[in-house]
């Protein structure tokens, strides 16, 4: 206590507060006597001696300095890595973490590395700061900067004046979106690329030989299959029954190509209006014989009750002799009134079935098989007598192009087209008719071949596009189909007991597929490098700041005490106080 009159000693950290202010301040000097709060004489208020210097004071930065080497390194680390996989696909990664799981490693060490010796530097600037404005308050400031980028941003906006701090400061706060940004980097689009591991196929056929025995030696029949197919595709339903008769490529991934057309055996199919060649004859009041020129004909005395007639066992009067024909479908159609009492006209239309070679171009794009005849091939004449007396082998030879140097000869053997054409021959041949609420057909081929050719107004009009030619079209397709399947030769090679014949067999069948390019979708590491632009520069801006902090400290004289708190404790600060250039004010 002092006495009246008297004044109080002075404190080493500036003049004593005064009680009025409402506040009561104890030097921190006061709490190093005996006991706390026991007043000090005033010929006791002297700065104790100072200690020897510690390794804060000799101007070390050797950790802030390594902090910085290993934030660079591991940010070095990141661009050669991505530099090492931009472009490459994802799966040579050899690594067992992921490639993100890595770059977020390095980029949380390069942060870390990076904000302690930023961290540092505000804080030994506080020190130098303190010096020149003496402000306590700015002390608190630049400590909380240190600390994180809250206190980062109160320092940014409470002092007033542009000094060093504040872009440490900034580097503080900006650090913390370095992680996304590096993220950002690394994209994974995908691609497709070239597969061997797996096969893709498509059956062709090079040839056809397959029959049945029929009721007498003489005579072959189709197999069951093609029978079927046949069947199949005449009581089909579906608006366009030929896309149910398409083939099933082996493509493992979903998606191949056949980057040549490749050609097969098939059967075509072609149509045509024939109205125009029908004649009248034996006309009475108006009701006449109308006949096309292979015979088929349609007698009007029977009106609307009449809705077709239909042939397969004569000549095509459009398309004869023109094609090596399977078959023939000749038909007309009456059209009447809802009651089937009138005749209004009728409509001819003939179709052929022949043999022919597709040229085809093929693809299988996410699971779906996509196949274009993008030309066919035939011959310009039916089959001749050979010298045995049967008909001669159906051989169509398709010349050299793309990659194939020798002309290719595509065989549909003269047994098995008889067998086919014997069973075709009466096939379609009958009619169709009815009257109000009725109708009644020879057969119930020619009655579906009728039904799914009418367009279903009740007047006997066929479907746009000749009525009966999508069916056919569609067994055509169901022909095909069987004959590219090759299961004469599987069947062959199941039954095989030598293994030598087994083996021809299978050499025989894989001569008719046509091999492709499997596509596999490959993910692909794409480097967007703009994002690496602001971790490059929070780098430099680090490196530079911690490095013009080092030289200030240098010339400024000022003891490198960083973020310590003991110079406070020690009593240190008023040392900045009575250096030159120090503040002209006591530290408050």
């Amino acid at each position: 206590m002092t006495s009246p009159g008297q004044q109080p000693p002075l404190s080493p950290y500036g003049p004593p507060q005064t009680k009025g202010m409402g506040h009561e301040y104890v030097e921190l000097g006061d709490m190093k006597g005996e006991g706390a709060g026991r007043p000090r004489d005033a010929d006791q208020e002297s700065l104790p001696p100072r200690p020897t210097k510690t390794a804060e004071e000799s101007g070390w930065w050797v950790v802030e300095i390594i902090a910085c080497v290993i934030s660079s390194l591991a940010l070095a680390a990141i661009i050669v890595t991505l530099g090492l996989m931009d472009g490459r696909p994802l799966r040579t990664w050899p690594m067992s973490i992921t490639l993100n799981s890595f770059v977020s490693f390095m980029s949380t060490i390069a942060k870390a590395a990076l904000v302690m010796p930023v961290a540092e530097g505000i804080s030994q600037l506080k020190w130098l700061w303190f010096r020149s404005k003496g402000s306590l308050e700015d002390i608190q400031k630049f400590d909380e900067a240190s600390r994180g980028s809250w206190g980062s941003l109160k320092l940014l906006f409470h002092t007033q004046q542009v000094h060093l701090a504040k872009l440490g400061a900034f580097i503080m706060i900006t650090a913390l979106v370095m992680e996304p940004f590096v993220q950002q980097v690394i994209i994974y689009p995908t691609q497709m690329i070239a597969t061997t591991d797996h096969a893709a196929t498509v059956p062709v056929a090079r040839g056809y030989s397959a029959y049945a025995p029929g009721a007498i030696m003489a005579l072959r029949s189709p197999t069951m299959d093609m029978k079927a197919a046949i069947n199949n595709a005449i009581y089909n339903t579906s608006p366009r029954p030929q896309d149910e008769f398409a083939m099933k490529p082996r493509c493992a991934t979903g998606n191949c190509t056949w980057p040549e057309p490749y050609y097969s055996l098939a059967v075509c199919s072609k149509c045509a209006n024939t109205t125009a060649l029908m004649t009248e004859s034996n006309c009475f009041h108006g009701k006449c014989v109308y006949t096309m020129p292979n015979g088929l004909a349609f007698d009007a005395i029977y009106q609307g009750r009449l809705y077709m007639n239909s042939t397969s066992d004569g000549p095509t009067a459009n398309f004869n002799g023109t094609q090596p024909t399977v078959a023939s479908i000749s038909t007309m159609r009456g059209l009447h009134d809802l009651s089937s009492q009138y005749l209004y006209g009728i409509i001819a239309n003939e179709c052929v079935l022949y043999y022919c070679v597709n040229e085809y171009k093929a693809e299988v794009k996410n699971g779906v098989f996509n196949e274009t005849v993008i030309k066919s091939h035939t011959l310009d004449r039916d089959p001749g007598i050979g010298e045995n007396g049967m008909l001669e082998n159906i051989t169509i030879t398709i010349p050299p192009s793309g990659n194939r140097t020798e002309p290719t000869d595509y065989t549909m053997l003269n047994v098995a087209a008889a067998a086919i054409n014997f069973h075709l021959n009466h096939f379609w041949t009958g009619n169709v008719t009815g009257s109000t609420g009725e109708e009644m057909a020879s057969s119930d081929v020619v009655r579906a071949l009728y039904d799914l050719g009418d367009d279903g107004s009740g007047s006997g009009a066929p479907k746009p596009g000749g009525g009966e030619n999508v069916t056919i079209a569609a067994v055509a397709a169901a022909m095909t189909k069987v004959m590219r399947s090759n299961l004469d030769v599987k069947a062959a090679a199941a039954k095989a007991t030598d293994k030598s014949q087994a083996a021809a067999l299978a050499e025989k069948a894989s001569e008719n597929e046509v091999v492709g390019v499997t596509w596999v979708e490959e993910t692909y590491v794409t480097v967007r490098w703009p994002w690496m632009i602001l971790p490059i520069a929070l780098e430099a801006l680090a490196f530079s700041f911690l490095l013009v902090v080092i030289i200030q400290c240098k010339t400024s004289g000022v003891a490198i005490w960083k973020s310590s708190t003991l110079p406070m404790l020690n009593g240190k600060v008023s040392d900045l106080m009575q250096r030159p250039g120090g503040g002209g004010t006591a530290p408050r």
